[in-house]
C-alpha cells in the first residue's frame, strides 16, 4: 500500500485488506523469527495448544484451516523435539490428545519476546490504544470461527 493513499481501506475489501497485512506480518514475523528452531505455523500450533491445554489433531486442523495432512507435517518436528507431547484420551480411547511440554512453553515464551518488536515495526505510528483496539477488533473476528 502506498503511504500516501489515504483512500486504500475504500479502494480494497476487507478481504484483500486482511490478506496484505496477513502477507507483511508472516514476512516480519519469519525475519523476527529466523533464529527459532520452529516456523511461524508451527508456533501457532504451540499457541493454540497453551491457549487451549489439549486439543486432538483433528481440532487443530479445523482451527488453523488446514488440512490433516498439512497438520501431521507441521506436527512430526514438534513431536520429535519434545516440544508437544500426546497421550490417549481416557474418554475415548481412540483419541489421542496433544498438550505442549515445558520445552514447548519455553519455545513459546522466546517468540513471544519477539512480538512486540514485530508489532513496533508494523504499528509505528498507531497509538497504544488503537493497538489494543485492533489486537480486540482482530480476536473477535478471529474467535467467531475458532473450532476449539
Amino acid at each position: 500500500m502506498a503511504q500516501d493513499d489515504a483512500n486504500d481501506e475504500d479502494r480494497l475489501s476487507f478481504p484483500q485488506l486482511v490478506k496484505w497485512v496477513e502477507m507483511v506480518t508472516r514476512a516480519e514475523t519469519e525475519q523476527a523469527m529466523r533464529d527459532m528452531p520452529v516456523s511461524s505455523s508451527q508456533l501457532f500450533v504451540l499457541v493454540l495448544l497453551q491457549d487451549r491445554g489439549e486439543a486432538t489433531s483433528a481440532q487443530l486442523a479445523r482451527m488453523m484451516r488446514i488440512t490433516p495432512q498439512a497438520l501431521t507435517t507441521l506436527l512430526k518436528p514438534l513431536r520429535d523435539d519434545g516440544l508437544i507431547a500426546r497421550r490417549t484420551d481416557e474418554a475415548h480411547a481412540r483419541r489421542l490428545l496433544l498438550r505442549l511440554t515445558d520445552k514447548g512453553a519455553a519455545i513459546l515464551a522466546r517468540a513471544r519476546k519477539l512480538s512486540p518488536l514485530v508489532e513496533d515495526k508494523l504499528l509505528p505510528d498507531f497509538t497504544p490504544a488503537e493497538r489494543a483496539t485492533l489486537k480486540r477488533l482482530l480476536a473477535r473476528v478471529a474467535r467467531r470461527f475458532d473450532e476449539g
